[in-house]
């Protein structure tokens, strides 16, 4: 189980690692978005090709918000509560912050309580 943290504003904020192709993690700090219905991890370019993950489709087309946004998916490596998982990962130029999506509620349980500030994962 991990824990997270609130923000400001509610979101719920977890640590998780990122494993680069040479094995070397990386901590970093996720926003979980239960509005990303449809993948697992979303990540900005930079960041998966620094990590040297190996591309796996280019040119996704999903359904955003604002409209259809095109995707490039790679084959990730992550540590979420103790567990390693190789999981596809959404990138493309411009994601202000490394994004988990609603599907991780499909593998792990999640608790939420504003009132006592407990908020886990897993």
């Amino acid at each position: 189980m991990i824990d997270g943290k609130f923000g400001e504003i509610g979101e719920l904020f977890f640590e998780i690692d990122l494993i680069a192709a040479d094995g070397e993690r990386f901590p970093v700090e996720v926003l979980l978005d239960t509005g990303f219905t449809t993948g697992l991890l979303a990540l900005d370019t930079q960041d998966t090709e620094s990590l040297g993950w190996s591309l796996i489709e280019r040119n996704r087309t999903m359904q955003m918000a604002r409209g259809e946004e095109y995707f490039d998916v790679y084959e990730g490596r992550v540590v979420v509560d103790g567990q390693e998982y190789i999981i596809p990962v959404l990138a493309a130029s411009g994601i202000p912050e490394s994004i988990l999506g609603l599907q991780w509620l499909k593998i792990l349980p999640l608790a939420v309580n504003f009132t006592t500030g407990v908020l886990t994962l897993g």
